[in-house]
């Protein structure tokens, strides 16, 4: 007897995320109606393997020795911001943190995400005008489950 199953998983990330200038904890807009999540729908893996979601940015800015997202004008100005995961929203992912892993064996599963900006809230501190925008990458791979 002879049974074959082709590997393959499906997940899904946050479309659009947008900040507001009046509140520093935004959620972020999933295509599919779902908001802030990342999910795992498929998840047909190798035995002793996890599939394993992290997150990087295109715009980074060092802060005191971390190097913490952020999203920036074309003149340069800078703007920090955390994602954090979990339900209640306390577990920040570090840039090129993990978001979520799933076992093989496991068929789908989702993280719950929210995107806080931080403000400068200073004595005589002012945001600075323009247009801020940066790139969310998410990254699916297979790696030896522990």
């Amino acid at each position: 007897m002879e049974y074959v199953v082709t590997a393959s998983y499906e997940w899904s990330v946050p479309s659009k995320i947008t900040f507001t200038d009046t509140i520093a904890e935004v959620e972020a807009n999933a295509d599919t109606g779902d908001t802030q999540k990342v999910k795992v729908t498929k998840n047909i893996i190798p035995n002793k393997k996890k599939l394993q979601i992290t997150v990087s940015s295109t715009t980074t800015k060092e802060e005191g020795g971390v190097t913490k997202f952020a999203i920036k004008t074309d003149e340069d100005a800078y703007l920090i911001y955390a994602i954090k995961k979990g339900t209640t929203y306390d577990d920040e992912i570090a840039v090129g943190g993990e978001v979520m892993s799933v076992d093989s064996g496991k068929y789908a599963a989702d993280t719950p995400l929210k995107f806080f900006l931080t403000k400068d809230t200073g004595t005589n501190v002012s945001e600075k005008a323009g247009s801020y925008s940066g790139v969310v990458v998410f990254t699916a791979q297979l790696v030896a489950a522990t």
